[in-house]
């Protein structure tokens, strides 16, 4: 048995495993390189760097703000999505319930005031900016850290994100929190590996506690724990598993029980289960997806998004690139495994950590997901732990290298500063005409007419009975832009309603519907000719060919992309 420390009252045999996580300081005593010479230049000028990168991206989020909802339709969804939480006690399960339930707390008192929810998302941003740097706070190297702050900071995606009624501003902040919980668990267990349970219990659950939240904010949030399994595993410390499981499960499970019973809630990862079993998310009638079709699936979609909208978001590729570039697919691919080989090498178990939740989430994204969603914002969430996984490996494989290759390391990442700094302030320019007419009261300022035609139709409705629904195709936007008005939302047109009138007026009526709202919407919004969105209008057409008598125009608003409002006489 090994003899007790006279100075510390430890075990001397308990020294290795008692030492604290290595904490990355520019202060070490060794030989002056590039990189330590940055770090030392960072550390000591740390609180003046951190309040002009808090700085620069507190500015652009205001300076890239879009006070007009965006087309996209979850920007709109969420906060319809809120409005019947509020008012119809509809439980929000479909994407996840907790950002809805989030924004309903500021609806009940404020109602759909778009300024102030879309201002929500800047502080969520805040706050993921903030853990992001509290959490890697010497755990990486300095410029590595610091680069990746800033790089997140000013980066245009996130920014712009940041000014919507989408999720992934608010799942940041989460995602971060929960590594900046988990890392002080870590290091719990790290310090004292034979710690039971009863001291760490408490931490634990917190850590349960933030899984479960990010999987009710996004479904694939669930697959945090899958990640955080991967490392378990690799590190064997297979307790810890079965700990990671209960923590979740103690709140997953009864919280689960409860939306059951008061809100007779649809479990969110069965109700979506189904959508992504289809070929077509947008289309059953195409039939499901078989095993052949998931594997293709995924690798047009690594395509997508690693060749692609990863190269986007960090600035390298044109915003309107279309096309996908395989040999970079198999870069990224590269400089991940070789980041993950550095990162193990270098016993870095907190990107270790980072690396295995980066790929388990992307990774069952890339799975279930119908190519035809394409979007960046699928990935973006994760850039900010790629490019601290990618900056550290570059760190570490050249930290002893001479001066001209370190000096490599700091210009790529230069490189990457320019291009998004760049990217940021077009799009600010671009945005501020819009911003100013936007806030002076000018709310259609910035759509295309086609939209500026539906939205003014979809307001006028609000003169119309409270008890007659008005269906149209973007129901969640008419709903914003009439403050709060139900309308009927038509997403898909079976093949018996293109073609059978009275099937159509049937539909209808058994919905309550008394209005059609018609608008040549664009299918791209920057291109007029290449058509419209059709949906309404394939299914009046059927009415309008046998019972003519039975529908009634009511009001146009322009001339050119009109929109058009009838009232269907049953």
């Amino acid at each position: 048995m090994a003899q007790p420390n006279k100075l510390s009252g430890k075990p001397s045999g308990a020294k290795a495993r008692d030492k604290k996580p290595p904490v990355y300081s520019a202060v070490k005593k060794e030989a002056s390189t590039l990189f330590s010479s940055l770090d030392k230049w960072i550390d000591k000028n740390s609180r003046t760097l951190l309040i002009i990168i808090f700085g620069l991206g507190g500015l652009f989020s205001l300076l890239i703000f879009q006070a007009r909802m965006d087309i996209g339709g979850d920007d709109s969804t969420y906060i319809l999505r809120a409005y019947d939480f509020l008012h119809k006690g509809a439980f929000p399960s479909f994407q996840g319930p907790l950002y809805p339930m989030f924004l309903s707390i500021f609806v009940s008192f404020l109602g759909i005031n778009v300024i102030f929810l879309k201002f929500l998302s800047i502080i969520c941003n805040v706050v993921a900016l903030l853990f992001l740097y509290k959490s890697f706070k010497g755990r990486v190297p300095s410029f590595v850290l610091y680069s990746v702050l800033l790089l997140t900071a000013i980066n245009t995606f996130i920014l712009n994100y940041a000014s919507l009624t989408y999720s992934e501003a608010f799942f940041m902040a989460l995602q971060f929190v929960f590594f900046f919980y988990f890392f002080k668990l870590l290091d719990k267990v790290k310090n004292n590996t034979s710690m039971p349970i009863k001291e760490s219990w408490k931490s634990w659950a917190v850590v349960g506690l933030i899984i479960f939240l990010m999987a009710s904010a996004r479904t694939v949030g669930i697959f945090a724990i899958g990640g955080m399994i991967l490392y378990f595993a690799i590190r064997k410390q297979y307790r810890y598993i079965l700990y990671l499981l209960v923590a979740f499960l103690i709140f997953y499970i009864p919280i689960g029980f409860i939306e059951k019973i008061i809100w007779h809630a649809q479990n969110q990862f069965g109700g979506q289960s189904s959508q992504y079993m289809q070929k077509n998310a947008y289309n059953a009638a195409d039939g499901q997806e078989n095993f052949n079709g998931f594997v293709m699936r995924f690798f047009q979609n690594c395509d997508l998004y690693l060749s692609k909208r990863f190269f986007q978001i960090i600035g390298l590729r044109s915003f309107d690139a279309t096309t996908t570039i395989t040999g970079l697919t198999f870069l990224f691919l590269f400089a991940f495994f070789f980041s993950i080989y550095r990162v193990i090498r270098s016993k870095n178990t907190y990107l270790l950590a980072v690396g295995m939740y980066a790929l388990s989430l992307t990774g069952i994204t890339f799975l279930v997901l119908q190519i035809q969603w394409d979007q960046p914002r699928l990935i973006m969430v994760f850039v900010p732990l790629y490019l601290m996984i990618f900056i550290y490996a570059m760190y570490d494989t050249l930290k002893k290298a001479p001066w001209a290759l370190q000096f490599i390391g700091v210009f790529i990442v230069g490189i990457l500063v320019i291009s998004e700094f760049k990217a940021t302030v077009n799009k600010t320019k671009e945005n501020l005409p819009l911003l100013s007419k936007n806030l002076h009261g000018d709310i259609f300022y910035g759509f295309t007419p086609d939209w500026v035609n539906y939205l003014k139709l979809s307001q006028w409705c609000e003169n119309l009975p409270k008890d007659s629904l008005v269906a149209c195709r973007k129901g969640p936007m008419s709903t914003v832009y009439a403050n709060g008005r139900e309308f009927f939302n038509v997403v898909v047109v079976d093949s018996t309603h293109s073609t059978n009138a009275d099937s159509v007026i049937s539909w209808f009526k058994r919905n309550n519907v008394r209005y059609i709202l018609l608008a040549k919407l664009r299918l791209n919004p920057q291109n007029p000719d290449q058509g419209f969105i059709n949906t309404m209008h394939r299914l009046i057409s059927p009415i309008a060919r046998k019972y003519p008598q039975k529908i009634k125009f009511i009001r146009q608003e322009g001339t050119s992309e009109e929109a058009q409002l009838y009232e269907i006489l049953y």
